[in-house]
């Protein structure tokens, strides 16, 4: 597929010339018969031309949606993490505490059944 990337600037070369030699020369049948295809082929080109630009733009579009999109969700996993990892900490903290009190009644215990059997002795 031939690349159309630069066409503007052939288009506009063309069109100059064609404005210079409208202007500055007499032109007989033959020269206005080349002269109205050349501006038929240029029509053409016009066309390829705005399909191109506005292939081109959207296609810029769709890269800055798919840049924005991809930090988006690059921040909200960042975040997630975040948040997994403190309701984590939160867990094992509570799961600590949970143990401490647990040891702590089970020892108390200990020692009040250690004392309820000395006092018998």
């Amino acid at each position: 597929m031939p690349s159309y990337d630069s066409l503007s600037t052939q288009i506009d070369a063309l069109k100059s010339e064609m404005t210079s030699a409208i202007s500055t020369t007499a032109m007989n049948a033959q020269d206005m018969i080349y002269m109205a295809k050349a501006l038929g082929e240029l029509g053409g080109l016009l066309g390829v031309n705005d399909i191109v630009a506005a292939t081109a733009a959207k296609i810029t579009e769709l890269e800055t949606k798919r840049t924005d999109s991809l930090a988006s969700l690059e921040t909200k996993r960042v975040n997630s993490l975040a948040d997994v990892n403190a309701d984590r900490a939160t867990a094992l903290a509570d799961i600590e505490s949970a143990k401490l009190s647990a040891v702590n009644q089970v020892t108390g215990a200990g020692s009040s059944l250690h004392s309820f059997f000395m006092v018998g002795v």
